[in-house]
């Protein structure tokens, strides 16, 4: 926010009458100061990069990089409202990181709702200062780019050099092997338990011990899921569980 208390903005976005659109939108409001505009994600990742934006409408199908791709690569991140054609699930995880979503065409009326949004959020908490990393885990499926909340993730299982995130809703494959998931995600929250299975700790309902010393992992979701604990894991996992 600058001096005079105007929000600054960039405007994200390939496609010419979209472009369009947000640029005589945003002309219509006096607390929105428009200062950039970027036509692909290499070009907004160097405008982010380069300075700092009060608020970011950003096309998630943005060419050369993705804006998932694009929020994956800064440290800190603006305020973002996401412009999108996408699914109607991919709406909802992108939702959980952003300030809002506009469906591509939008409406004055729609375009203001989401400013608003916006507006109360900055004028009462100042910059935003979150990297993508904290607010969940981003990654993509097919053509699809997800960002899916933590604590949405029920466990993650490897598939050869993909692995499967399992929600309540639907599960999800991605091209990351399960080595590099567990890097991505919190380790407060989730925890190894088999060289193919990470799980999240607030979805372990009990332990069942077995013979030889293995155990069998039980969770609270609605398909009462079992999975089997590593012997080399067991361990860890009982001092972490308090057993």
């Amino acid at each position: 926010m600058n001096g005079n208390n105007s929000i600054t903005v960039l405007i994200a976005e390939d496609e010419l009458p979209a472009r369009e659109l947000l640029i005589d939108y945003i002309l219509t409001r006096n607390e929105l100061r428009l200062h950039g505009i970027a036509k692909n994600g290499e070009e907004t990742l160097h405008k982010l990069s380069a300075e700092q934006y009060d608020l970011l409408f950003l096309d998630i199908n943005l060419p050369v990089m993705s804006g998932i791709e694009v929020l994956e690569q800064l440290e800190v991140l603006p305020y973002v409202i996401f412009t999108t054609a996408y699914d109607r699930y991919a709406i909802k995880a992108f939702e959980m990181g952003a300030v809002d979503y506009l469906i591509k065409p939008f409406t004055l009326e729609r375009f203001n709702r989401s400013v608003d949004k916006a507006l109360s959020l900055i004028y009462n908490n100042g910059t935003f200062m979150s990297k993508l990393s904290q607010i969940g885990l981003s990654f993509k499926q097919g053509e699809n780019h997800y960002l899916l909340s933590y604590n949405d993730i029920i466990y993650i299982t490897s598939h050869g050099k993909h692995s499967i995130i399992h929600t309540e809703g639907r599960d999800f494959e991605t091209a990351i092997l399960l080595k590099d998931m567990e890097q991505k995600v919190p380790k407060n929250i989730f925890m190894r338990i088999h060289k193919q299975c990470i799980v999240n700790i607030s979805f372990i309902s009990h332990l069942q011990y077995l013979i030889g010393g293995q155990y069998e992992m039980f969770l609270k979701d609605n398909e009462h899921t079992s999975l089997t604990v590593g012997r080399k894991y067991a361990r860890d996992l009982k001092r972490t569980l308090g057993i």
